[in-house]
């Protein structure tokens, strides 16, 4: 698979993590049967683009890290696809297939290539399973136009899925979603640190360049002062 090395934009993740004590809880295995990885609002994914940067097709653990930012007020404040077991000891941004070089040399030393959440939520899916879930949504919405998918199909899921971890959310803040319920291919989603917003991803990379991990950094350093604004 591929592991360009071209546009690759630097960024020290582990001091961010470090600014805060941060709960590692594995939430899922992501199966990635053709390797190329979406990361995005899991309603808002039709036009998104998988990573440049690709990884050997298989099952992965996922993992979100909660950081307390009060008694019994938790906020996922990255979430993490693990490849290797070792630590990666760089982080290059993540960027679509779709990103040009001219477009990554554009960019300031305040500025990076995400995606957009506009419903407080944000996964981790494969190319493939994009396809599937996607055609369940237009179903439903073909059945009933006014219906809508998380009341009618995640919600319950997501309850069932981690209400009952006590670092979530009654309604519960992540789960494992399978479009269809015959294949393995499957979405990781997770509530997306203080809700809406433009997240970047980076690939974690060991000193020879090797694929370690993928990150969604939800920022939380940065909109802690909001509070729960925009978000419940």
């Amino acid at each position: 698979m591929e592991n360009s090395n071209d546009f690759e934009f630097e960024y020290n993740l582990d001091d961010d993590m470090g600014m805060h004590e941060l709960v590692e809880i594995h939430v899922g295995d992501l199966n990635l049967p053709t390797g190329k990885i979406i990361a995005a609002d899991p309603f808002f994914t039709y036009d998104q683009r998988p990573f440049k940067r690709t990884v050997l097709p298989d099952k992965y653990p996922v993992y979100v890290y909660v950081t307390e930012i009060d008694d019994e007020h938790f906020r996922i404040a990255y979430a993490k696809i693990k490849f290797r077991s070792k630590d990666a000891s760089k982080w290059v941004l993540a960027i679509t297939d779709d990103i040009t070089k001219e477009e990554m040399n554009e960019l300031t030393d305040d500025e990076f290539f995400g995606f957009p959440v506009d419903s407080g939520l944000a996964c981790f899916l494969d190319e493939e399973t994009n396809a599937s879930l996607n055609a369940k949504m237009d179903e439903l919405q073909q059945k009933d136009p006014e219906a809508n998918y998380y009341d009618e199909v995640l919600a319950d899921e997501f309850k069932a899925y981690s209400s009952k971890n006590k670092f979530s959310r009654e309604l519960g803040d992540w789960n494992d979603h399978r479009p269809d319920k015959e294949s393995d291919n499957n979405v990781i989603m997770f509530a997306s640190g203080w809700g809406d917003g433009y997240y970047p991803a980076y690939w974690g990379l060991d000193e020879n360049g090797e694929t370690i991990e993928l990150v969604i950094d939800f920022l939380i350093n940065e909109f802690e002062d909001n509070q729960e604004e925009d978000y419940d």
